[in-house]
């Protein structure tokens, strides 16, 4: 006489799924929302043209900054066009159109082409400027050729020209033009530290 199974091979089947499950711990997390832009084909052919031949920005207001995206138009392997969004630019929301400044703390030096260390700190900097601490008894120089450290970048050469002093005792420079790379690196690393200062930003 065969002996009945205590379990029938639906039952194993769901023991047997339970066992491979992984816990909630190590589940992957939920993948960010997508975003989906419905326009109809006037629209969309306005955009595309704006794209292709204007320069098209897409702005957005988050924690009193205003981000500005330049957006290209792109086609991938299946000859498909899309609209792919650069890295912001970052500035402060008000009526003055300044650039966002990152704090820097500590603050980082600037380093001369032998990547020996400068007397120059900076505190703060944005696309256009830096706001910097001569920590030697020297004149105040009206202008540096130095190397800026970016964090898990290679470092860049900028050029920079005094613009005043502050009250606190800082050094005010204007950021002389950067070539495109280093322009695009430093635009992007400003960003990056911008999504840390404010997660809230990328987590939606």
């Amino acid at each position: 006489m065969q002996e009945q199974p205590l379990l029938t091979q639906a039952e194993l089947d769901f023991i047997q799924h339970l066992h491979t499950k992984p816990a909630p711990s190590q589940r992957k997390p939920a993948p960010a929302p997508s975003l989906l832009v419905d326009a109809g084909a006037q629209l969309q052919e306005l955009l595309a043209y704006c794209a292709a031949k204007e320069q098209l920005t897409i702005e957005a207001h988050v924690a009193n900054q205003r981000l500005t995206f330049t957006a290209h138009l792109v086609e991938d392997a299946q000859q498909v066009q899309h609209l792919e969004l650069g890295t912001p630019q970052i500035f402060e929301d008000g009526p003055a159109n300044r650039a966002w400044r990152l704090p820097l703390d500590p603050p980082v030096v600037l380093r001369q082409r032998n990547a020996k260390p400068s007397d120059l700190w900076v505190h703060e900097l944005s696309l256009n400027g830096l706001l910097i601490e001569l920590r030697a008894k020297r004149a105040t120089p009206e202008h540096f050729n130095l190397i800026l450290p970016l964090a898990g970048q290679k470092p860049i050469a900028i050029e920079g020209s005094l613009v005043r002093k502050t009250a606190g005792g800082l050094l005010a420079y204007q950021l002389d033009p950067l070539d495109k790379r280093g322009s695009e690196r430093l635009q992007q690393f400003i960003f990056q530290q911008h999504r840390a200062l404010h997660p809230q930003v990328s987590q939606g």
